[in-house]
């Protein structure tokens, strides 16, 4: 699983944020020393920027590096800081995975009515609205992975 959510963040830091970076570079430079801009740099940006956030959430997750706050927990004994987590992965899990059917839902219809943004390029939606689902599921994933390996953990240390 980490290997996925590694090559997923990979691809957003990597590739994904490079491609924007050289795109909006050149846009710029297209528009100052040439006065003609690049058309549909706003809109492609904005695609690839779904990719970015929503490819690395899982690996930002698998890393326990999201931003938490300890003052409430840090209180509580380890085991029930444990429970706590648990419950986190839960109630994560059960938000991503109405996020992922929500948007999954919205994708399939952008496809079939073959939703384009506005402007003067009509790019479909469909490929950026489907980056969502597909980054939520992932999350999904981790989280139950999560949930199990806290499981694991309680119930080890409640064995005699």
């Amino acid at each position: 699983m980490v290997t996925v959510e590694r090559f997923l963040n990979n691809v957003a830091g990597g590739i994904i944020l490079t491609a924007m970076m050289l795109l909006v570079t050149a846009d710029v430079l297209a528009r100052y020393l040439f006065n003609s801009p690049i058309h549909g740099t706003t809109e492609l940006t904005e695609f690839m920027m779904i990719g970015l956030f929503y490819f690395t959430l899982a690996y930002t997750q698998a890393l326990k590096a999201h931003i938490r706050v300890d003052m409430l927990i840090s209180l509580f004994s380890p085991r029930a800081r444990l429970i706590c987590e648990e419950i986190t992965y839960l109630l994560g899990f059960a938000l991503f995975a109405l996020i992922t059917w929500q948007t999954m839902e919205a994708a399939v219809q952008a496809w079939k009515i073959w939703e384009t943004t506005f402007g003067l390029i009509l790019f479909p939606l469909f490929p950026a609205k489907v980056l969502i689902p597909i980054g939520c599921f992932i999350v999904c994933l981790r989280l139950i992975l999560d949930f199990l390996n806290g499981l694991r953990s309680l119930l080890k240390d409640e064995s005699p």
